[in-house]
């Protein structure tokens, strides 16, 4: 039976169009954000070594995903078509596998086109498709998972050879692995499937019946899992946060209530913001709870022989997604539960599931006014479903991409390039991106001069120059100004201050400096010349040119405080410092 013919094969096609479609429009206008700069900063900096690709990021191992950071920034640094074309395919292919799975298992049933545009267009996972560090750790896992299942459905119908099979699931969650921890669900994801098709026995039996026929699957997915977990525990060292019960219990409400629930039934459709979490409207809230209620009520009274396994692995799946963001993150309260970063995963567990239990149900789930009804209305019904869940998942998406298209980020750096391309000669003062682009959390990590070195203008920072740079919030670059300069003694002479030819002048401040600061030079100067400036371990030049200038340099941190200035010419031409003070740059 081919999965593209007929009726049904169109309007998966259209469903898929749709979705491509939709998705780049809405990547087209996303952009970076958090943990793309400092990830792509540091893949910059590095490497590509075994070290830099099992290297540990914040308790995660994800050797694809640090190779992928590298490719692009040193073959498309912050190149948003390739990232989204990258992404795009990425859930293209997930929902091809998705449709020839269902097709598999459901037939020529127009239940598989519905469960196709559930995960098609659930707004669930819009933030995990906009979000470039995010999709990572969500559309690979999904491929994977559906692949292996898909693959595992095929030998359980007898299309592919036992050795062959079991070489490409356990490659296949391999892969899995090497993107994303969040692959560790998929062999239960395997036996949860494995168990829903064992027909060949009742109940209980089916637990052993499927482990049984697959058992050399197990033994090897087992293998690969211990593996795996040893590998991740001797190559991370970050302990979960800790938490009290009363915090996993407002964590595991948000999540299964306000966040799963109304994700798979396409909402939510109103709420609130806040940052990347998600509150929706109490009636929101119970509208998604009674629909969902609904769903399970006619899974359990009209579906097929697997329907209590099937509902059995959701919500299995659902708990296991649970367990981990209690592991990890219940220390940050409820609101942690809401992030869909955190759930966009489950929506293909749901249709796996759904699946599963409507496979071998009556047609129309056995409701009488439709299953006796006219081909037309049947037809109508149909049509009505489909429309009500994109009706739903337009409403969602609506209120979601506002926040999650990170079009701050693609502004700031935007302005920056543009200031920039207008006077490529300035040099920038070196900073914390600002809390919207890169939070402080990575340390130096989110540095201008970090996450800003793939850029391909090649950005100067800290460097002397007579036309030193702040970069505002914004982006915008601002002229430097001090805030409660502290000057230097005058120098000895009155005229030229602190005359520089080859012997070293020092130059004492009025108070003792401490910490990171921003000194101007003031001087003139008959001719070209090399002036050497130190102080304690640390010491750079500039070229003082001819007439009155002034040059400003970047002091960084040194041990001790610093007294004063070393400085040094070349002897080409004596230069006069006239004026010397240093300080904080004033808060643009």
């Amino acid at each position: 039976m081919s999965a593209w013919k007929g009726r049904q094969g169109l309007a998966a096609l259209g469903v898929l169009l749709s979705m491509v479609v939709g998705r780049a429009v809405l990547l087209g206008g996303s952009w970076f954000n958090q943990d793309d700069f400092y990830l792509s900063g540091r893949a910059y900096d590095a490497d590509l070594t075994l070290g830099f690709l099992v290297r540990d990021t914040a308790g995660h191992v994800n050797p694809l995903q640090q190779l992928t950071y590298w490719l692009v920034a040193h073959g498309a640094p912050y190149s948003w078509a390739t990232v989204a074309v990258f992404v795009l395919a990425l859930q293209t292919a997930a929902a091809v596998v998705l449709w020839l799975l269902l097709t598999r298992l459901l037939g020529e049933r127009w239940s598989r086109v519905v469960l196709l545009a559930v995960f098609a267009w659930a707004p669930l996972t819009l933030a995990t498709t906009l979000w470039w560090s995010a999709a990572m750790g969500l559309w690979p896992h999904v491929l994977c998972s559906l692949l292996a299942a898909y693959l595992l459905v095929r030998w359980r119908q007898g299309d592919a050879r036992p050795v062959w099979a079991v070489v490409a699931i356990v490659a296949t969650t391999a892969v899995g692995l090497l993107w994303h921890e969040r692959a560790v669900l998929i062999p239960p994801v395997l036996y949860g499937v494995a168990v829903a098709l064992a027909d060949e026995a009742t109940g209980w039996r089916r637990l052993w019946a499927a482990l049984k026929r697959f058992r050399w699957l197990w033994l090897a997915e087992v293998l690969l899992l211990v593996g795996f977990l040893v590998g991740h525990g001797l190559l991370t060292d970050v302990e979960g946060g800790e938490s009290t019960w009363k915090q996993r219990l407002e964590v595991s409400g948000s999540f299964l209530g306000r966040n799963v629930v109304p994700g798979i039934v396409g909402g939510p459709w109103a709420g609130e913001l806040e940052g990347g979490a998600v509150r929706p409207a109490l009636w929101v809230v119970i509208a998604s709870a009674i629909l969902a209620l609904v769903g399970v009520w006619l899974l359990l009274r009209r579906g097929g022989p697997a329907r209590r396994w099937g509902l059995a692995l959701l919500v299995g799946y659902v708990a296991a997604d649970l367990l981990l963001l209690l592991s990890g993150r219940a220390g940050f309260g409820s609101i942690i539960g809401l992030d869909p970063r955190y759930s966009s995963d489950t929506i293909h567990a749901a249709v796996l599931c759904v699946a599963l239990c409507l496979r071998g149900s009556p047609p129309w789930l056995g409701l009488r006014f439709l299953s006796g009804a006219s081909a037309r209305v049947r037809s109508l019904a149909l049509a009505g479903l489909v429309g009500a869940y994109g009706v739903a998942s337009v409403a969602g998406t609506a209120l979601l991409v506002p926040q999650f298209q990170n079009t701050e980020d693609k502004a700031f750096v935007a302005t920056l390039r543009a200031d920039f391309a207008a006077d490529p000669t300035v040099v920038l003062f070196d900073r914390l991106a600002p809390a919207d682009v890169v939070l402080p959390l990575v340390g130096s990590d989110s540095q201008l001069s970090r996450i800003l070195a793939p850029l391909p203008e090649h950005l100067r920072f800290d460097e002397p120059s007579a036309r030193l740079r702040q970069v505002a919030d914004d982006g915008t670059l601002l002229p430097m100004e001090l805030a409660g300069a502290i000057p230097a003694e005058p120098g000895p002479d009155d005229e030229c201050g602190y005359p520089v030819r080859t012997l070293t002048r020092e130059a004492p401040f009025v108070v003792p400096l401490d910490g990171r600061v921003v000194v101007r030079v003031s001087y003139f100067s008959a001719q070209e010349s090399t002036v050497v400036v130190a102080a304690g371990d640390w010491h750079t030049e500039f070229l003082a040119t001819r007439g009155p200038n002034e040059m400003w340099l970047v002091l960084p941190e040194v041990p001790g405080t610093v007294e004063g200035l070393r400085l040094r010419g070349d002897g080409r031409s004596t230069v006069c410092v006239t004026d010397i003070e240093a300080g904080l740059p004033e808060q643009p």
